[in-house]
């Protein structure tokens, strides 16, 4: 009898040790994740972002003409992220600064809880599915998650597209009729939603070719789906404009560029690659064609551009994760534990949790963090000042910024929405000036532009200062304000620049 109660006692005493170490490594990741996503640093393109959402709710309309930019005369304004921004307004007119980061926050964690409960789904165990997530995930965790972004939107809806195809590839032809309303709010947030219509007909087209008879099932959604990226406020013209955009070069914007493996990036792209391609070798689980031909797919992205790399991550552990855990499982089996836990350890994963939600705390998780610091802050803060109205000559990353504190009053030559609001003419005439090559002065002598706001020690910086019509008023160490001699500007600014007193500096948006 003494027997009997002494190993009751033992069981309840594992169990429990047991129970205490599984929700430990549950709210671990969670704090985990939470200490990820908590940080948030600037977008160049968040200012305007804000701004335009802002905008539409004010006006309760969809604007057409841009009211910030001198140079896009009679072009018509697609904004295909329009509902992004609203979201990101209504979260601004809610809660300020926490209220965007939470908006990222929650989409965030949808996205990477949608694909833990796909790895779970397939049997793998808890800290299988985390460390899988952290080793295939991190090309989408780490570098991209950080920014308040309409991308942010895409990452959320292409993994839940992945799912759909990896459930119908298997029979379930059901899960497609899911498809037509996510893509109708995908189209309307941001264009990465051709990425993921693209991959869907792909998937359909190879799939009809081994299961001919399938088409009664593939053929009806697959149609509305892609009727419903239609509902948008351009219509047709959206697809068009976004086919259009996909090709135009932009060697200004570092995103755009091809992966070098030579990086953090890159290495985190041959993690993850390894991770998959090593389950796909040892898995004994069998390998569907298709899917793994969309995986391979994605897998060529990151190379025409840095910004696929979430969408290869998300792809991996879709396509392949089941893959990775079999192959798990085959070279590192699960043991029997003979002993119970140690007290001290099941309780590890609770303390390791509570410390990074206090290095969370720590870190200013409500504000977020400026990383340019090459803003013209101070030569804004001049602007503003004196008050002036008229055009300036800007480079694109400082675009927004400047439509933030200053516009419509005064307007900009250019921005981070490039195509989507300047002609190929205009975009081509502007790169010209800024890198100040071939007709570099033509963009000042066919618009009229009162001020250029330049980086120092760029070429563009020299040439306005040999340029006898052109004079620079101010300067720091990080941008120069030059005016036309022609423009009326002259004088206010003048007065300004005597009176000015740069602000401090300020590391926080806005």
């Amino acid at each position: 009898m003494e027997q009997v109660q002494t190993a009751r006692l033992s069981l309840r005493q594992t169990f429990s040790r047991n129970t205490l170490w599984s929700v430990g490594a549950i709210v671990l990741d969670l704090s985990a994740l939470t200490l990820i996503l908590s940080k948030t640093v600037s977008d160049p393109d968040l200012w305007g972002h804000l701004r335009f959402g802002l905008d539409i709710l004010q006006t309760g309309a969809i604007i057409h003409v841009d009211p910030y930019s001198y140079l896009p005369v009679g072009q018509r304004w697609i904004n295909h992220e329009w509902l992004a921004e609203v979201l990101f307004a209504l979260a601004w007119t809610a809660g300020g600064t926490p209220g965007l980061i939470l908006l990222k926050m929650t989409v965030g964690f949808l996205t990477v809880a949608i694909l833990y409960r796909h790895l779970r789904a397939l049997q793998l165990r808890h800290i299988q599915a985390t460390i899988l997530l952290l080793l295939m995930g991190s090309p989408l965790l780490i570098p991209f998650l950080f920014f308040v972004r309409p991308q942010i939107f895409t990452f959320l809806f292409f993994a839940l597209l992945l799912l759909i195809i990896r459930h119908a590839d298997i029979g379930d032809y059901r899960w497609l009729w899911a498809a037509p309303p996510i893509l109708i709010l995908w189209a309307n947030l941001h264009g990465g939603f051709l990425a993921g219509l693209g991959l869907l007909c792909l998937w359909a087209a190879l799939h009809l070719i081994v299961y001919r008879h399938a088409w009664g099932h593939i053929i009806p959604p697959t149609l509305v789906t892609i009727a419903a990226t239609l509902v948008n406020p351009y219509g047709m013209d959206l697809l068009t404009f976004l086919l259009r955009t996909a090709t135009v070069p932009r060697p200004e914007i570092l995103d755009w560029q091809p992966l070098k493996l030579i990086s953090i990036y890159g290495l985190m792209y041959l993690l993850a690659l390894m991770v998959s391609v090593g389950g796909l070798v040892l898995s004994s689980q069998p390998r569907r064609p298709v899917p793994l031909i969309l995986f391979g797919i994605t897998a060529l992205l990151p190379w025409m551009a840095v910004r696929h790399l979430p969408l290869f991550s998300i792809a991996s552990l879709v396509f392949t994760g089941e893959h990775a855990g079999s192959a798990w499982n085959r070279l590192a089996p699960e043991k029997q534990r003979g002993h119970p836990i140690p007290f001290w350890i099941a309780g590890l994963p609770i303390a390791i949790a509570a410390a990074l939600l206090m290095l969370a705390s720590t870190r200013n998780p409500h504000r977020i963090l400026i990383t340019q610091d090459n803003l013209p802050t101070a030569a804004v803060a001049l602007l503003k000042q004196s008050g002036v109205s008229g055009n300036l000559a800007v480079e694109f990353a400082w675009g927004e910024y400047i439509i933030w504190h200053l516009g419509p009053q005064i307007k900009v030559s250019m921005d981070g929405r490039r195509e989507t609001v300047y002609s190929t003419a205009v975009y081509r005439r502007y790169l010209d000036f800024l890198f100040g090559v071939n007709d570099w002065d033509a963009l000042l002598r066919q618009h009229w532009t009162d001020m250029a706001l330049v980086k120092k020690h760029e070429p563009i910086y020299n040439l306005l200062t040999l340029k006898p019509d052109w004079m620079m008023l101010y300067e720091d160490s990080k941008s120069a304000l030059f005016v036309n001699r022609g423009s009326s500007l002259v004088e206010p600014l003048r007065q300004a620049v005597a009176h000015f007193a740069p602000p401090e500096a300020n590391a926080y948006f806005p």
